[in-house]
This record gives structure tokens, sequence and C-alpha cells, in this order.
């Protein structure tokens, strides 16, 4: 529930509708209890708030898409969820506490509220790759979760990085089991009957990426439980493509990589563990989390000396932003999904495509820039007026234009303009003969026609709509 924020990166483009429409709910209070304080996350079905009961205490709020709770399938396999993640019963599973129809029809869950990281932030919080003793803990507990919802007959099938979370206080709770299935309402699900494709691309095994429902089982979570572990140790993701469906080609005929030909430093036995897990045939994998656990656990004793459970708890260091606060910034991210790019890629959104906001330096700059011009613009309206008056010293405007920097930094004296460098004013008094012995004005140009003007207090505002002093309604 904690994302690396894109605030400071924003594409070029118009921001995502879904985003937009989700950060209008912000403030927001839902079936007059619970309030929406910050924006946690936007994803293809829902989006994710922190909010406050109208008792004081925190949750998060899982709310579908306005436009997908007109749909009664996916209604139900939304609300089935919290009765999923409920039956797991484990404390890694994140307990539902409540769902209820918020007044425009749009379903929620009401969930704990998670402080922490997931573990794609964190791998990209230490630079693309976590270390082994610190990937065979946190895949030690992952296990865990599984072991219990597999015993249930629940298969997870969107285990990903993105999808565990590490709690500040080190505990590890798994995400989403909102594409989870109980087997005994599998036949149920339209999605299931149809093949359609169910997952995220890069962490799903190649019977779940061909979309046959009837072999994704236990199995299919441990392959994406060695993906995950293969992503956290090497730095890229076990498939790779330009685009989804090359990445989902990939996983359906292409067994994956030994570890070892991506990162060799990797110990032989945890080489072995994570190769066997992303075995391409179901036969050829560990049977059962249990069974994978158990080596994993050997493994760790072999490195260590020491059980995996005398090892220390991980935690979040307070240098981690809590994002569920309400004082906090809203935390999102550009690629809503995992990318599963390496960090290289992922550091890559100040590329062409993107564009930084302004920071407050360079939104003071253009500030005091603004100012600058409106000094000079208005300098000019009075060296008019002086000019009209006979003021003896008069520069062009061009000279103004080029003392710009020394008008915003000394207003002391107001340079003067010549009437005859601005287009002449209108006047109601008759033509001053010409004296007969004076000698005759050198011819000059056409004058190019003023613009048509509205002399209405307090601007003058040409046929283009832009807004002038007045310098021709003196």
């Amino acid at each position: 529930m904690a994302s690396t924020n894109f605030e400071d990166e924003l594409p070029t483009g118009v921001i995502d509708p879904l985003v937009l429409r989700s950060r209008q709910r912000v403030g927001q209070v839902l079936r007059e209890k619970w309030r929406l304080d910050v924006l946690l996350g936007v994803g293809g079905m829902a989006s994710v708030y922190a909010a406050t009961h109208r008792n004081g205490s925190r949750v998060a709020i899982k709310m579908l898409h306005q436009e997908l709770s007109i749909h009664p399938q996916v209604r139900s396999r939304f609300m089935r969820e919290g009765y999923v993640a409920n039956s797991v019963g484990h404390e890694g599973a994140v307990h539902v506490i409540d769902d209820d129809t918020a007044e425009d029809g749009s379903l929620f869950l009401v969930t704990e509220l998670l402080d922490g990281e997931t573990l794609e932030d964190r791998r990209l919080r230490f630079g693309g790759q976590l270390s082994e003793d610190e990937v065979l803990w946190l895949a030690d507990q992952l296990l865990d979760v599984l072991i219990a919802a597999h015993g249930r007959g629940i298969v997870h099938r969107d285990i990903k990085p993105e999808n565990v979370f590490l709690t500040r206080a080190g505990t590890v709770k798994v995400l989403d089991f909102g594409i989870a299935r109980l087997r005994e309402v599998s036949s149920a699900s339209t999605a299931t009957r149809s093949g359609a494709s169910m997952g995220t691309p890069a962490y799903m095994s190649p019977e779940q990426a061909r979309g046959l429902w009837d072999e994704v089982d236990a199995r299919s979570d441990i392959w994406a439980a060695g993906a995950t572990m293969f992503h956290l140790l090497t730095g890229r993701p076990v498939h790779e493509g330009r685009t989804a469906n090359e990445v989902l080609l990939e996983a359906m005929t292409k067994p994956a990589t030994p570890i070892a030909a991506v990162a060799a430093n990797v110990a032989p036995a945890l080489s072995h563990l994570v190769d066997k897990a992303l075995a391409f045939e179901r036969e050829n994998r560990w049977q059962d989390a249990g069974r994978m656990q158990e080596v994993l656990r050997r493994a760790y004793v072999d490195r260590n000396g020491a059980q995996i459970s005398t090892a220390p708890r991980l935690t979040v260091p307070p240098n981690v932003p809590n994002r569920t606060l309400p004082t906090a910034e809203s935390a999102l991210r550009a690629s809503l999904p995992t990318t599963g790019q390496p960090v290289a890629d992922a550091r890559a959104l100040t590329t062409a495509g993107h564009r930084r906001r302004l920071r407050p330096s360079r939104l003071a700059a253009i500030v005091l820039g603004g100012g600058a011009i409106g000094l000079i613009v208005a300098a000019a309206a009075i060296a008019v007026v002086s000019g009209k008056r006979g003021a003896p010293h008069a520069v062009s405007a061009a000279a103004i234009a080029t003392s710009a920097p020394a008008v915003a930094s000394a207003p002391s004296a107001p340079p003067e303009v010549a009437a005859t460098d601005l287009p002449s004013a209108p006047t109601n008094s008759a033509p001053t003969p010409p004296r007969p012995n004076a000698a005759p004005r050198p011819a000059s140009p056409p004058a190019s026609p003023a613009p048509k003007v509205d002399c209405t207090p307090p601007y003058a505002v040409d046929s283009t709509g832009h807004k002038h002093w007045k310098v021709q309604c003196l």
C-alpha cells in the first residue's frame, strides 16, 4: 500500500482519468463514517485509500471503479476478495474488516491499514537488488502465507514483489487476493471458463499465461514466488519484452533462464531453490510450498550456521515516509502495475516523454521574472505620460527591453519612453499646422495599424484577447 512518488515526474500528456477521478474522492466521507484521507494507489480494478472512521480508527479502503461496479460478475469477484482473504487464517494475509457500497454505487472493502513498503519499493530503494539473506528471509515469510492459503484450497494467482508488503514492524503481508479463487467456487467464474488472462505477465507461470485455469494450482503460486525471488536477487524479471503481450508470449513458450546465467554470484543452493520453482512443467517444480520452505531453510543454515528463525527481523527504517498519514503527499507509481524492469529503467522517467514538475525555486524565478516584465510595461506607460509633458531624457523601447534585469534589481528611477517609439494615442485636439521654415521630416515606413483596443479599466484588451497597459488610452 505504499509506492514511490510520481508527482515530481508527470507524463507530458493528460494524466490517466482514473487517477484524476480517484484523487477527487480524497476528502469524501463514505456512508457518513469513512473519510478518505490519502490516495495510496490506483489499479485497473480499484483505487486504494487511507481512511479514518468517525470514531478515529484508521483503515485502508479499496474501492472498485464505478464503471466496473455495474457488472454483476466483477462485483461478485471483488466482494469475494474479502471472504477469501479472511479465510486464509494467517496473520500474513491482509484482514478485511467490512464491505459496503458507496453513495455513487461503487463497491468498497475496508481492510487493515499497512505502514511500510512493498518488496518492489524496497528493491528500488536498495539500488535494484536485495541481499541473499534478505531474500531468503522474505521468501520464508511469503511461503508461510502460501502454505496456509493452499491448505485451505486458495490459490493467490498474482504473487509479485508489489503484492508482498513489509510493515514497519517487520511483518510480511500478502496483498490483493482479488483474483484468488476458492476451488469450490471456481466453476462459477466466467473468467475461468472463458480462459481470460488474469494476473501480471512477468510473474505468470506458463499454464497461467496460456489461460489454462484448470491447470492453475498451488504450483503456479510457487512459480510466481520463484519469479519474485529471481527479480529481487538479479534486478530483472524472468521474462522481458517491449510490451505485456511479448512478455506473455515468453511466459507461454520459453523456460526460465537459470538464475546463475544472469547473476553468477548467487549461491548454488539458492540458485537450485529458485530454478526448481521456475521449472516450465509443473511436475518438475517444488510440489508444495512446505517442501520449498524446507529446502530454503536448509540453504539458510548452510550459509549462516543458524536457523532462519534466529535471523534479525527486517524492518522499514524511519527515513521511509509513512504514506498513510493525511499530511503525507499521496504516493502513486507512474506505471501502477509493477513494471518488471531493472532499476536503471525504473529511473528513466526523466527522459523524453516526461517533464519535471516545477520546483519552488524555479517557480519563484518565473514569478520574479513575470514581476520584472510587469514593472517594465508599467514604466513604459509612465514614460509616455512624461514624454507628453516634455520629459528631457527619452530612451527607446528597445533599450527598456534590454535593460530588464536592471529594472528588476534597481527600480528607483523608471526609464522614460519616447512617444515616437510607441503607437500614437488617439486625441480629440486639432492637428498642429506645420511651421513655415521647418525642415521636412524624413520619410518613414508606414507603421502597422495599431490593434483595436477596449479602454475599459484596468487594461486594454486587443482583438486576440491579450491584456495590455492602456498606452493608447491615456
